[in-house]
């Protein structure tokens, strides 16, 4: 009887997952698909039309969208929006829902170079065969394949075998850049053209490909664009920052042991993740608002089920005279340009004859970070 139960349970959980997998695509009936149109109501003679409410009526749909997808074959994915993820970045409405401009920031000398060796790397990086390069101008792309996403195919068989439908395009790509003479500002526009939508391989009608595709197509291009530069330009003053920082023992306002160095909240909380990993520390938890890293000191790594029960192991070890396994939460506190690092083990601040003891693997671990 248990085993029915058990069994019972596994298949629901089996149908219920398949079911979830496929968000992409609309599910259910679609028996309104087959209701014929009959046209207006008509009015008889010496009756009035009641005014239909707002909530009620039908939008009026595009040409595109006529054509669109229908039945399961709708996308019911929310339209890609351009993202500004990258410093100095902004949409401009009104003008394209595929336009990102960019206006000079600190760090930046040669804004047209800078955004146009993202729009190189992330092009290039696409698997095309780019066919026309006129740098800081445009970029074109032969057409290529580009995979989108996998949905479980309908069927328990099918289900239970994992078998998955495939959808990708074939496009062509074009990025064109525009820089005032002053070179303080750019945009960029991205164009997708000659699309074709397949399912497994096989392509599909005008019908059956998602209405939205080309807009999804071009805003992609952009927010890869957008976060490749905001990646590189953090990296770029995460590096800049570091140089020359010198960490040191040292006593907070409040009169607590502490490790401290000239330097911003940003770059210690960038720094420290790195830096107690390589001590030895696992970071279970964080609160980046509070500035607190929450820890365990494992500097043979985290110890598994098996590993906990062999108690006759030694767990001392690592380069701090700390027991393995032991919970410390690290607060970083910024106070007029000077960050504090402070320790805490069960609630307790840590002496400062520990965070002497500790400080040549700090050094050491500082010294590797802010030198790579």
């Amino acid at each position: 009887m248990k085993f029915t139960k058990v069994g019972a349970i596994a298949l629901s959980a089996l149908i219920v997952s398949g079911c979830a997998a496929q968000r992409d695509l609309a599910e259910g009936g679609f028996d309104y698909l087959e209701v014929e149109d009959r046209g207006q109501l008509v009015v008889p003679e010496g009756l009035n039309m009641p005014a239909q409410r707002a909530q009620y009526r039908l939008p009026q749909l595009s040409a595109e969208q006529e054509t669109g997808s229908i039945g399961a074959a709708v996308s019911v994915r929310s339209p890609r929006q351009v993202l500004t993820l990258a410093p100095g970045s902004r949409t401009e409405d009104g003008i394209s829902e595929t336009r990102l401009a960019f206006d000079s920031v600190e760090g930046i000398s040669d804004l047209p170079a800078w955004v146009w060796s993202g729009v190189e790397s992330i092009v290039g990086s696409m698997g095309a065969e780019i066919v026309v390069n006129e740098p800081e101008s445009r970029i074109v792309t032969a057409r290529f394949e580009q995979e989108h996403y996998t949905v479980t195919r309908p069927g328990f068989l099918n289900r239970l075998r994992r078998i998955r439908d495939t959808y990708t395009s074939m496009q062509t790509i074009e990025v064109a850049m525009q820089s005032a003479p002053h070179r303080r500002s750019t945009v960029i526009d991205a164009r997708v053209t000659d699309i074709s939508w397949y399912v497994n391989g096989r392509e599909m009608s005008r019908q059956d490909t998602p209405v939205m595709l080309q807009r999804d197509l071009e805003a992609g291009v952009l927010n890869r664009v957008s976060s490749h530069l905001n990646t590189n330009y953090s990296a770029d003053r995460m590096a800049d920052a570091r140089r020359g920082v010198e960490i040191r023992e040292a006593e907070t306002p409040d009169g607590f042991a502490a490790i401290a160095f000239e330097s911003s909240f940003n770059v210690a909380w960038g720094l420290m993740p790195s830096i107690l990993e390589n001590i030895g520390f696992i970071l279970d938890d964080f609160n980046q608002s509070e500035g607190i890293l929450y820890t365990a000191y494992e500097p043979e790594g985290k110890r598994g089920f098996f590993k906990r029960l062999a108690f006759w192991r030694s767990r001392d070890g690592g380069p701090l005279p700390l027991r393995a396994g032991t919970e410390v939460e690290f607060n970083v506190d910024e106070r007029d340009g000077v960050v504090y690092i402070l320790a805490n083990i069960d609630d307790q601040p840590v002496s400062a004859e520990q965070i002497s003891a500790w400080m040549p693997a700090f050094v050491e671990a500082f010294r590797v970070q802010t030198e790579e």
